[in-house]
């Protein structure tokens, strides 16, 4: 697999782009609003067990913190579940899904989104699709709290 068939590369909706890493809006399905995707820019491989040593810091050390922050400070989020399949994408990535338990329902934009399926697994989750606008005031969003 070469580099630049990574799907998601080319979005437009990029929330932190790093050294190794590049952390994206998930664009097909915000059914939990701030749903993103961290993938391993550098190279390509599906074993997460071959990480550098420079690549995990950065992605457990820098990345995935501030993200949790931004989305606590954004949407307040209650937590962050962070997902590694790989099983149809051969490449590292994680999806990112904030969960939001106290109060399902958040407002962006005019949209509202609610965390339906509180207590259970995301992966059933119904998508919702969203706006380009949308896309781009969850981002502006993110980035307003991304820690400096």
């Amino acid at each position: 697999m070469d580099i630049l068939d990574i799907p998601f590369r080319d979005s437009t909706h990029v929330i932190y782009d790093g050294t190794h890493w590049t952390l994206i809006l998930h664009r097909d399905n915000q059914s939990y609003l701030g749903r993103s995707i961290v993938y391993l820019k550098s190279r390509i491989d599906d074993d997460v067990l071959t990480l550098s040593d420079a690549e995990r810091n950065e992605l457990w050390l820098d990345i995935l913190p501030k993200y949790k922050q931004s989305m606590e400070a954004a949407f307040s989020a209650d937590r962050i579940n962070y997902s590694h399949l790989a099983n149809t994408e051969h490449f590292i990535h994680w999806h990112l899904v904030p969960r939001y338990e106290k109060n399902p329902v958040r407002e962006c934009e005019g949209e509202t989104f609610v965390d339906e399926r509180v207590g259970k697994h995301y992966a059933p989750a119904p998508e919702k699709p969203v706006s380009a606008q949308v896309m781009d005031a969850i981002l502006e969003k993110i980035k307003e709290h991304w820690p400096r």
